[in-house]
């Protein structure tokens, strides 16, 4: 496994220069999310045991890479996204190995579309009271929850809900309410909902994330970002790197390591993000 790893990385490091080469290219504003920022900030590359990166972006951003990767921008690697009409039962794009090079490199798949290197994420503005984001984050629950019950049959994809949400989604899958839309159909609700305030607001996010309503901020956790040492080459994370890290894994990150850590290769049930 730790072969295997050591592999992936690679690939998602040459996969990752590609990809910040044309965003700065194109004036894309970038920032590194959730572990990947944990590895820059701790390890100055990436996480020993993990095998996935993430990208955030501004909205607008967010809009234009979509539009700038759905074309063939790489011999190795490519983009998959519910808009372009892949299968991919996820809410955010994927970066993928283009499967000819995936098995020139002898890797398995960790996803029925192939193999899954990198999840590009937009950020995204959220009311700026507290009641107003306690409806927003429950707003978005429910249609997370709606449109994860289409991903509870399908094998080999990432189930990052707590098992009482899984719970909540098996009993809606029960209920039949999938009968009256498709996953795609609450993709474009989530959509509207995600992209409704501007990344002006005073607090913004990756709702749509993993870690779900930890990952809103204040807007200046976020800044500019900084630029920080990833494996030799600089990367931009959130301005405020120690508040961000503190309120996803907790006060003594920088200090402890995790009892669970994650593989995208050993835990292949991971669903809708």
């Amino acid at each position: 496994m730790e072969k295997n790893t050591k592999k992936i990385q690679q690939l998602e490091f040459e996969a990752l220069t590609t990809i910040i080469q044309i965003l700065e290219k194109n004036d894309l504003k970038y920032y590194l999310r959730g572990g990947s920022v944990m590895g820059a900030v701790k390890y100055e590359g990436f996480i020993p045991w993990d095998d996935d990166m993430d990208i955030a972006l501004p909205r607008e951003d967010y809009e234009k890479f979509i539009n700038l990767f759905s074309s063939d921008w790489s011999d190795k690697f490519w983009m998959a996204s519910y808009r372009k009409g892949d299968n991919i039962h996820a809410y955010f794009p994927r970066i993928l190995v283009k499967e000819e090079y995936r098995k020139a490199q002898g890797l398995p798949t960790n996803n029925h579309l192939g193999f899954s290197i990198i999840d590009i994420l937009p950020i995204d503005g959220v009311p700026s009271t507290s009641l107003g984001r306690k409806i927003f984050v429950m707003h978005v629950a429910m249609l997370r929850a709606l449109g994860a019950v289409w991903t509870l049959d399908v094998k080999d994809t990432i189930m990052i809900h707590k098992p009482r949400r899984q719970r909540a989604i098996k009993f809606i899958k029960m209920l039949g309410v999938q009968r009256f839309y498709s996953q795609n159909d609450i993709y474009k609700k989530l959509e509207k909902v995600y992209s409704k305030k501007n990344t002006n607001s005073k607090w913004i996010g990756t709702i749509t994330g993993s870690l779900f309503d930890k990952e809103i901020f204040p807007k200046e956790v976020f800044g500019e970002g900084v630029l920080k040492e990833f494996e030799g080459i600089k990367v931009r994370v959130p301005s405020q790197f120690d508040s961000y890290l503190k309120q996803l894994y907790g006060e003594n990150y920088a200090n402890e390591e995790p009892s669970d850590k994650k593989s995208h290769l050993e835990d292949k049930r991971l669903g809708e993000k």
